[in-house]
């Protein structure tokens, strides 16, 4: 168990690192600027929390809207089509040994030479 520990660790300082915020900066009309300005120094907000809860709001609606979804769901299938063909290219320039091998979970074996 001791052995697995650092990796774990390992493992969540990784996650840790990819949830690092980062910088998304857009370009907005100058008079939307001075409203935001405005509104966010009565409610005390930085300008990051305006644009942060903005976004969540932007991506909580969208994800409700039937159609993303179903262009989501269309996506991923086509992926998993262009998965599929690629990995049975694979498999046809190895030859059986890549499908016995997806079978039995070993490696393949190197052909014998008579």
């Amino acid at each position: 168990m001791e052995e697995q520990a650092p990796d774990m660790q390992a493992q969540e300082l990784a996650v840790e690192e990819e949830r690092k915020p980062v910088v998304f900066a857009v370009r907005i009309d100058p008079v939307l600027r001075e409203q935001i300005e405005g509104l966010r120094g009565i409610t005390e907000q930085s300008v990051n929390d305006v644009g942060v809860e903005a976004l969540e709001g932007w991506v909580a609606k969208t994800l409700e809207d039937k159609t993303v979804r179903q262009k989501a769901m269309a996506e991923l299938d086509a992926e998993e089509k262009r998965l599929q063909e690629r990995r049975s290219a694979i498999a046809g320039i190895l030859g059986q040994t890549a499908t016995a091998t997806e079978t039995s979970g070993e490696a393949p074996s190197s052909p014998s030479r008579s």
